[in-house]
């Protein structure tokens, strides 16, 4: 696909469409966040990622248990290595911050919980992803679907514990001058509303 396409394909971002986030609606910025790949060189603000952080603070979460961990990883060399037991990042330059959300299980009661940990810790990362969107950072979501080796290598890497369930990571930079971003086509919400 080409950048011709409205509805699918890429185009190149400019980056200054990002400097005013803030004062933007919320409709504006969901319509306008894209995944973005390559960052520049320029260190992210950890004044902005504690910002972000404290805005992701308002998600909701089962029962108020806010189980939700973060992992902030700013160690090229763990990055690299972290990135390279995921396997679905490669390709690009490493990212000058690689987020890992987590979440603690021992927070759920029981089995009939046991999809909490998942649905609350991917509440919390859709709001850090809009936070971090809002905040002028660009970033990535990728999956943490770890195979037994997977989990294994990454919890020995970043010390997570037994008791904490790996959720996803989201790779985090500062947005170069422009980028270009993958369009995807859209499905109708007709086709996924049931109306009953």
């Amino acid at each position: 696909m080409t950048e011709d396409n409205e509805t699918a394909g890429f185009f190149v971002m400019d980056s200054s469409r990002k400097r005013r986030n803030l004062f933007v609606d919320f409709v504006q910025l969901a319509q306008n966040r894209y995944s973005v790949r390559e960052y520049a060189s320029k260190p992210v603000s950890q004044d902005l990622l504690d910002k972000v952080y404290e805005v992701s603070m308002k998600t909701p979460s089962v029962c108020n248990r806010q189980a939700t961990r973060v992992y902030q990883i700013a160690d090229p060399e763990k990055i690299a290595t972290a990135l390279k037991i995921q396997g679905g990042f490669n390709g690009y330059g490493m990212p000058p911050v690689l987020l890992l959300i987590t979440s603690d299980i021992r927070a759920f009661m029981n089995n009939g919980e046991r999809n909490e940990p998942f649905v609350d810790g991917g509440l919390f990362s859709m709001s850090l992803l809009y936070a971090l969107e809002a905040y002028g950072l660009a970033t990535c979501p990728l999956n943490a679907m770890f195979s037994l080796s997977q989990d294994r290598q990454t919890r020995a890497l970043l010390n997570i514990p037994d008791y904490e369930l790996p959720v996803m990571y989201i790779a985090v930079g500062n947005f170069p001058e422009s980028v270009p971003v993958c369009r995807s086509t859209r499905r109708d919400p007709k086709t996924i509303v049931k109306k009953i």
